[in-house]
C-alpha cells in the first residue's frame, strides 16, 4: 500500500481555513481568514484589463521580470530606506509563502532548528515542518508581546541556524521596535544566524513613524532575507504575487530553489504588480486611514461585548483576550463566538506550538464598513442575548 510521506505527519488542513469553511455553512460573519476584503485599487484593475491582452504570457525568467524587480527596490528605497539592487538581489515569488518557502529549501538543511516568536503565523510551522526543520519557540507575554534579550538567547540551541520574524506582526500587529531588531542583530550574529523576516504588512501601520525595515538596523543586513506581498498592500492576495530580497550570495540560491519549485511568479501578473508599486504616497496614506477606522470600528464592538482587544499597531488583525467570557481556551472563545453570535474567529492556539497564557482569539477588519457593523451588532447578543 502506497504511504503518505513522514513529514506529513500531524499535519492538516488550516485551521484558519476551516473556520471560513464553517462560517459559509452556517451564514457567519467570518473575521478568521485575512481575505483582504477590500477592494484593489481601481486603476490597477482598469489599466490591468486595458492591457492585459498585449502583456507577456510566457514564462519569466526565474527571478522575474526587470521591471518588478526594479518597482520592488524603487518601493522599498522610498518606502523604507532599504537598499537592494534589482538585478542581483531581488526575486519575484508565488506570494510571501512562496519566497519562505523558497528561502528555506536554499539555506537550512533539515533538522537545523529555527527560532518562532510567539504569538506567530501559523504557517511558519507548517512550512518548517514540510522542510523536516525543528522549530524552537520563543514565548512572547501579553499585553505587550516585546522580544527581550534573556528570552531570545536562552532559546538558542546548538542545532539553531535561523529565526523568523513578523513586523508588523500577524497576529497581535505589534510592529518590532529599533531597539528589539538590536537584540535581534546581537544574538544573531554572535550566533551566526539567518534571519527571516516577513515584512507583508508593512504599509499598514497606524502610529506616525514610518515602516522599520529589519534588514536596515545594526548588521542585519548582512545576514537578513526580507519577503512581502503585494496582497495586503493592494488588496490581491488572490494574485500570489510576492518578493524575496536580501544579500546576492543567498539570493543566488533563493532564485534557483523558486526556479525548481514552482519556475517563476505570474508574468503577466508582475507586470501589472509593477505599476501598484510605483502608487504616490497618497494611495498608502488613504490605505491606512481605512484600516484605522476599520480598526477602531471592530474594536469597540469587541468591548461593548465585554471582551478585551488589543491595540494593534499595525496589519489588520485584533487579538482579543476572551477571558471575560469564563473560558480556558481561545477554542472555547471561538465555538462560543461561532454558534452565539455568527461570528467566525481564529483561536489563539492556533498562533503557538504550546498553549498560550490566555483565551485569545483573532479577528481580522479587512472587510467592508458594512460587514464590520453587523459583526459589531451580532457580537452585541454576548451582553444582551
Amino acid at each position: 500500500m502506497v504511504k503518505v510521506a513522514n513529514r506529513m505527519r500531524g499535519l492538516q488542513k488550516s485551521a484558519i481555513g476551516a473556520m471560513t469553511v464553517r462560517c459559509q455553512e452556517l451564514g457567519a460573519v467570518n473575521l478568521a481568514q485575512g481575505l483582504s476584503m477590500v477592494p484593489p485599487p481601481a486603476s490597477l484593475l482598469t489599466q490591468g484589463a486595458r492591457d492585459f491582452a498585449d502583456i507577456g504570457h510566457s514564462y519569466s525568467r526565474p527571478e522575474g521580470l526587470a521591471v518588478f524587480r526594479e518597482a520592488v527596490a524603487g518601493k522599498l528605497k522610498r518606502c523604507s530606506g532599504l537598499s537592494v539592487e534589482p538585478t542581483t538581489q531581488v526575486v519575484a515569488t508565488v506570494g510571501a509563502t512562496g519566497a519562505l518557502m523558497a528561502t528555506l529549501t536554499a539555506l537550512l538543511d533539515a533538522g537545523d532548528g529555527v527560532i518562532l516568536f510567539e504569538p506567530f503565523y501559523s504557517y511558519y510551522l507548517s512550512s518548517l515542518k514540510m522542510q523536516d526543520l525543528r522549530p524552537e519557540p520563543v514565548r512572547l507575554a501579553g499585553p505587550d508581546f516585546a522580544i527581550t534579550e534573556q528570552s531570545l538567547r536562552a532559546a538558542v540551541t546548538d542545532r539553531t541556524r535561523a529565526m523568523i520574524i513578523c513586523t508588523p506582526n500577524n497576529p497581535t500587529g505589534r510592529r518590532l521596535t529599533a531597539a528589539e531588531l538590536k537584540i535581534i542583530s546581537t544574538v544573531a550574529e554572535e550566533h551566526d544566524l539567518l534571519v527571516i523576516t516577513d515584512e507583508v504588512y508593512e504599509d499598514i501601520y497606524f502610529d506616525p513613524a514610518p515602516h522599520l525595515a529589519a534588514a536596515t538596523v545594526g548588521n542585519l543586513g548582512e545576514r537578513t532575507v526580507t519577503m512581502s506581498s503585494l496582497g495586503k498592500s493592494f488588496s490581491i492576495p488572490g494574485w500570489r504575487l510576492g518578493y524575496v530580497c536580501g544579500p546576492e550570495q543567498l539570493i543566488g540560491a533563493i532564485k534557483v530553489a523558486a526556479d525548481s519549485l514552482v519556475v517563476c511568479a505570474p508574468t503577466p501578473l508582475q507586470e501589472i504588480g509593477a505599476r501598484a508599486l510605483s502608487l504616490s504616497n497618497d494611495y498608502y496614506r488613504d490605505l491606512r486611514a481605512m484600516y484605522d477606522r476599520k480598526r477602531r470600528a471592530l474594536a469597540e464592538g469587541f468591548a461593548a461585548a465585554g471582551l478585551s482587544p488589543n491595540e494593534p499597531e499595525g496589519a489588520y488583525y485584533l487579538f482579543v483576550d476572551c477571558s471575560r467570557m469564563g473560558v480556558a481556551t481561545g477554542t472555547e472563545a471561538a465555538e462560543i463566538l461561532l454558534e452565539n453570535s455568527l461570528v467566525g474567529t481564529v483561536p489563539g492556539e492556533v498562533f503557538y506550538l504550546n498553549a498560550p497564557d490566555r483565551p485569545y482569539v483573532r479577528a481580522c477588519f479587512s472587510l467592508p464598513d458594512e460587514v464590520i457593523a453587523e459583526a459589531v451588532d451580532r457580537l452585541a447578543s454576548l451582553t444582551h442575548g
